[in-house]
This record gives C-alpha cells, structure tokens and sequence, in this order.
C-alpha cells in the first residue's frame, strides 16, 4: 500500500511539473506578428461641416484603422515627452497672449483687451498661434519653468475669428507638478475663482488634452497609432515675399513628425501634363526609392494635394493628379498614397475625402 501510495504521488507530482513546464513554455511563445497592411481605399470621416469639418482624422496606414476626434473637444494640449510644452488647439484657431502678471485674480476683460485675440491679415498677427511646422519648442505659452514665480498667467481665446466674444475667453496659469505633470489653474476670464487639475505625462501619448469645460479628454490617438492627421487647422499665408499672416486651411494634412513619421512628394507631371521622369503612382516601386529624400516636417503634405474653389479663372478645383506622396512609419514600412476626391467638383464630398494606398517596402 505504501508502495502504491509513493507511486501515485510521484506520477501526480510528474503530471503537475509537465503542466508547469507546458504552461511555462506558452507563455514564452512569441506573439505573432501582424503584418502591416498592403493598402487599401479609405473614405476619412471628417463628419458635417463641409470645409469645416467638425473632426480631425488620425490615419494609421498599416492597421487601416482611422480614429476621427471632435475638433473643438479640447482647449490645451499638454507635452508628454522631454520638457514642459503646452500647445493651443490649432483645429479651432486657438490664439493666446501673455497677460504679463503671475495673478490669476487681476485678470480680466477691465485689465485685458481681448480685442488684442482677434485674427487678422497682418504679420504680427503670427505670434498669437503656435508654430504652424509643429515645433515644440515654439509654442505661444513659454516652456513651464520650474521656478514658479516665472510661470505668467495667460489669456485664451478659444475661437478663431476677426471679432472676440468674452465667453470664449480664459485666463490659464501652469505650474509644473514635480518631474512628471503639470498643475493647470483655469477660469473664463471674468471669473473671481478658478478650477486646478493636475495632468500626469504619459509616455505613450504626445500630448494629454484638456478641455475647459469637460476636463481631462482624449484628444489623439496614442502616438504609436497614427501617421497623419487630416482636417481644419490654424496655418499661414503669403501676403508678398517672405511675409505671412495667419489663415485658417481646410483639410490639412500634417505627418506625426513628433513621432518618428517621415513623407515625400512625387511629381511626375509638370504644368503641361509633360512627365517630369519620375514614375506615376501605378509605376512606383520599391526600386524607386533610392532617388526619394524623406523629410519629417509635418508640412510635407499640407495643403498641397489640392485645389479649393477660388476667384482664380479656369482653375481646376479637385485633387492634383500629377502627384501622389510616400509615407514612412517608424517601423520601416513604405507606402505610396493619393487622394481620388475631396469634393463636388471631383465627384467626392467636402469632409469626407477619399484615397488609396498600396505598400511599397515592408520594414
């Protein structure tokens, strides 16, 4: 009996390491790997608005997967990455000044002119709005200083236009809290008290967002989930030579420069329908690569894939068919990409622009 006994438990123990071995040894699998996308077509769901779309679209080329955000769902964005960066909301035309005082309570439409918010056809208007090629380090509010008493109050003015209403005006003060957030103190700008909110950084998202009104929001994707972001947006004009002003463009397209997103653009026709001896869409390899240079200027698209109507004769309002454009992700994967439509005059809807695809180099 004891001999029985010994031998039971021995199996048992056997049969219970073989189960520990067996579980081990799954959970040491790799997991599969999703391949990228060889491409697709995709219609971006800008929603109503037409020309004012009320969303922005994140595109995620090799997932397929596009992630439309209410534009005016969210006031500041706050820098996740290294240093204390504050953004505006450029899809909403967001202008700030400095109201030069570190005291919230002194702040108001008495000791302010909020006039000085409104947009406007001159140069000097520029400052009131963040770098339109996405540079971190010039942003209309000042990097947060560690020192406190160097962090100034600042005014917001929430609406883009040429007259200012005060109910979309507030007054901002930020604070850093300790290595990783910040404090934000907020009120509209006639308010006696104000709202504070701490906003942790997190590493897996370039900014977090905060809305006046709702509080902390999701205003972007996670910063490995996206490649480009179309939609309304603060940006600029030329009025001469070397002489810019700010202007509010209809479907922008800005690259995630802040995450390692690079793009290039392929003219293959020149103003006579001649070819200019690159290849067109259709004929563009990977073996085409070599004579491409990449940049990662979030500008690299913008405006430049279309045509909007305008007082120009003859003009052709639509796509731009003698080009397309190549976007790389950080994983090394290569696509081509051009836009079939983006209104009436193309046979498309304006907010709802369409385009295609197709994987060049897989990384």
């Amino acid at each position: 009996m004891k001999t029985t006994m010994n031998t039971l438990k021995s199996v048992g123990l056997c049969a219970m390491a073989a189960i520990a071995v067996a579980a081990c040894s799954r959970g040491n699998d790799p997991i599969p790997e999703t391949p990228p996308s060889d491409g697709t077509t995709l219609t971006l769901q800008g929603g109503d608005g037409g020309g004012s779309a009320v969303n922005s679209v994140y595109v995620d080329l090799s997932a397929e997967q596009q992630t439309s955000v209410e534009r005016a769902g969210w006031n500041l964005g706050f820098y996740s990455g290294a240093g204390f960066r504050v953004i505006l909301n450029g899809t909403t035309g967001t202008s700030a000044m400095d109201a030069g005082t570190t005291d919230l309570t002194e702040v108001n439409a008495t000791s302010f002119d909020i006039s000085q918010l409104a947009s406007g056809y001159e140069p000097a208007k520029m400052a009131l709005y963040d770098d339109t090629a996405g540079r971190i380090e010039h942003t209309v509010i000042a990097e947060i200083a560690a020192n406190e008493a160097d962090n100034n109050v600042y005014v917001v003015n929430t609406a883009f236009g040429s007259e200012v209403n005060v109910n979309n005006v507030w007054k901002v003060r930020i604070l850093r809290d300790g290595d990783n957030g910040y404090t934000l103190h907020y009120a509209q700008l006639n308010a006696t008290d104000y709202e504070t909110l701490r906003i942790a950084k997190d590493g897996d998202y370039h900014f977090k967002h905060v809305s006046f009104t709702a509080g902390q929001v999701d205003g972007e994707p996670k910063k490995a989930d996206w490649d480009f972001i179309w939609g309304y947006n603060i940006y600029y004009t030329a009025m001469g030579p070397s002489v810019y002003i700010p202007y509010a463009f209809s479907d922008l397209i800005f690259i995630n420069h802040l995450g390692g997103v690079s793009a290039a653009e392929v003219i293959f026709e020149d103003a006579n329908g001649e070819s200019t001896g690159k290849p067109a869409y259709a004929d563009f390899t990977e073996a085409d690569l070599g004579s491409v240079t990449f940049s990662n200027s979030r500008n690299v698209i913008a405006s430049n894939w279309r045509v909007t109507p305008s007082p120009t004769p003859n003009i052709v309002v639509g796509t731009k068919k003698d080009r397309f454009y190549l976007i790389k992700d950080p994983a090394g994967n290569v696509y081509k990409l051009r836009f079939t439509s983006f209104t009436t005059e193309d046979g498309g809807t304006r907010g709802y622009p369409e385009l295609e695809y197709t994987l060049v180099k897989r990384g």
